[in-house]
């Protein structure tokens, strides 16, 4: 990604003129990162992006002439990073999309006018032997997950389009929810805690169980930390697996099964409220 989605005060934009870019969200496909999206430190702008740029050939009233956007988004990916990408249309693309094309953004970005940037998709093989070989852009690199870029340091843009390329382009709330079940599976309280606002709301008859007092609702990031770490000492066996997500506005509802062994299976649905930031500023469990 260029300059643009980390400027803020910027000169007056030109009358008529336009820029055209591309953003790619590199997503490895093995080893200790798979399913993670490489996201780069950009040295002048000191925040983290996704590999992208400006495409070729383009002019003030056009976009590229001899590069497409998808050329562009090969060439950024193989120029900053060494990397080459397999782009794949996501399940709900609209007839005709490019490969690997997941958003589409605009706004106004100074002297280079109406910005207009198209943002890819692409699995990418990292190992020994196809490493990743930074340009003079970056400095550092990363791969995220879903838990792990709602706490990173970047444009409230990357951050949106990061969850969502992490779930194939689809909603990024599908994403916040499979990273509360990974979270929750590997005993992971910080990181657990890290996806909620501070004074988010949990509600769950398991509550009104064994805290009588709550009447089945707590408030904030200190009790939701004792709970859980209660729950985990009380269940140290307990996993939870996925069945289906659905998301739909600001909610998104994950369905999963809560397996002890020597316990009967419990079907359970989990309904999360996920606020602008994208932290999640109630949750509400329903048992089966």
């Amino acid at each position: 990604m260029d300059d643009t989605a980390a400027m803020s005060a910027t000169p007056p934009p030109a009358p008529g003129r336009r820029a055209f870019s591309v953003s790619v969200f590199a997503r490895c496909t093995r080893g200790p990162h798979a399913g993670k999206v490489l996201l780069i430190r950009h040295k002048r702008l000191g925040t983290w992006l996704p590999v992208g740029g400006e495409i070729e050939g383009g002019t003030e009233l056009s976009p590229a002439g001899n590069e497409s956007p998808l050329d562009a988004a090969r060439r950024e990916l193989r120029e900053e990073t060494g990397l080459e990408g397999t782009f794949t249309l996501p399940d709900d693309a609209v007839d005709g999309a490019p490969a690997g094309l997941f958003a589409y953004e605009e706004h106004l970005a100074g002297s280079k006018g109406l910005h207009q940037n198209f943002c890819f998709i692409a699995d990418v093989d990292v190992s020994e032997e196809a490493p990743i070989r930074p340009n003079d852009e970056f400095d550092d690199y990363v791969f995220v997950d879903a838990a792990a870029v709602a706490v990173l340091e970047c444009p409230v843009n990357v951050r949106d389009l990061t969850l969502r390329a992490l779930v194939g382009g689809r909603s990024a709330l599908v994403g916040t929810a499979r990273a509360w079940l990974a979270r929750f599976n590997a005993r992971d309280l910080d990181g657990l805690l890290a996806l909620y606002t501070d004074d988010a709301i949990h509600v769950s008859p398991k509550l009104r169980d064994w805290q009588p007092e709550t009447c089945g609702e707590i408030r904030g990031k200190a009790a939701l930390s004792t709970w859980w770490r209660e729950s985990f000492e009380r269940r140290p066996q307990l996993r939870y697996e996925e069945r289906r997500v659905t998301a739909d506005g600001d909610s998104v509802v994950l369905e999963y099964l809560r397996k002890v062994p020597g316990e009967p299976d419990l079907v359970v649905a989990e309904l999360y409220v996920v606020n602008a930031k994208g932290k999640i500023a109630r949750s509400h469990v329903f048992h089966g």
